[in-house]
């Protein structure tokens, strides 16, 4: 069962800078939420500011789904931002990994990026 106190062994660390991301044993471990707004409420409880929403996007059914990240890396996602906004893009060692995409559907199923 996922919780604050088990968060931890749900990460691997991968890519050069030994990132934290998620793995797929956390997408299998997830309660299973009857809406959008059940599964969106329950990741925010587990991970606070660190959950953030991105997009509303209309899927082929013609259901809508919604685009959230997990940061893993508050720093190196703060830099990535300012980047994006003075530059126009982000191109740096980490700042890929420092966020990991859910997707969470309206009848409250959830994908994440691996």
């Amino acid at each position: 069962m996922i919780t604050p106190q088990t968060l931890e062994e749900y990460y691997v660390r991968i890519g050069r800078l030994k990132q934290r991301y998620l793995q797929e044993r956390f997408e299998a471990d997830l309660p299973k939420f009857g809406s959008h707004e059940e599964a969106a409420g329950w990741f925010r409880g587990l991970f606070g500011d660190n959950f953030i929403f991105i997009e509303e996007m209309d899927a082929a059914n013609s259901e809508k789904y919604y685009l959230y990240d997990i940061i893993h890396d508050k720093e190196l996602w703060e830099r990535r931002q300012k980047d994006l906004q003075e530059k126009g893009t982000a191109n740096g060692l980490g700042m890929l990994l420092c966020t990991q995409r859910v997707d969470i559907y309206e009848d409250g199923s959830v994908h994440l990026a691996f």
